[in-house]
């Protein structure tokens, strides 16, 4: 697995894990119960691309609910967090196109609205 950002956060239980950053890489290891691995970048595995935390364009005002994001996604793997709580596709929300996100309740001013995606 590979990633380009700044800041990387893990969390992980058991804490049993190695980070070894060389040559700009950052390989994880570890063998825990749960991970969360946040980034707000790209990373590339095995399966694809995926862009992890990402903010996306729209305003949050308590009106507007239509939301894009940066690249084209594969609609089934989109991943849409309010406030850090998962959102439940086709019950809280859902994609039309490549790049657009649709929430069934607009976010009010002071929420955080993050996305997880397959790049398409």
């Amino acid at each position: 697995m590979s990633f380009s950002s700044d800041i990387v956060t893990v969390i992980t239980r058991p804490q049993d894990i190695n980070i070894d950053i060389q040559g700009g890489d950052v390989n994880i290891s570890t063998i825990p119960e749960y991970i969360t691995v946040k980034v707000g970048a790209v990373i590339n595995t095995s399966s694809g691309a995926f862009i992890i935390g990402e903010n996306p364009n729209g305003i949050i005002n308590g009106s507007n609910a239509i939301f894009t994001v940066d690249n084209s996604f594969v609609p089934e793997s989109v991943q849409v967090f309010l406030n850090g709580v998962s959102q439940v596709n086709a019950e809280d929300f859902y994609t039309t196109g490549l790049n657009t996100i649709n929430l069934n309740v607009s976010p009010v001013i002071g929420d955080r609205l993050r996305i997880n995606y397959k790049l398409g």
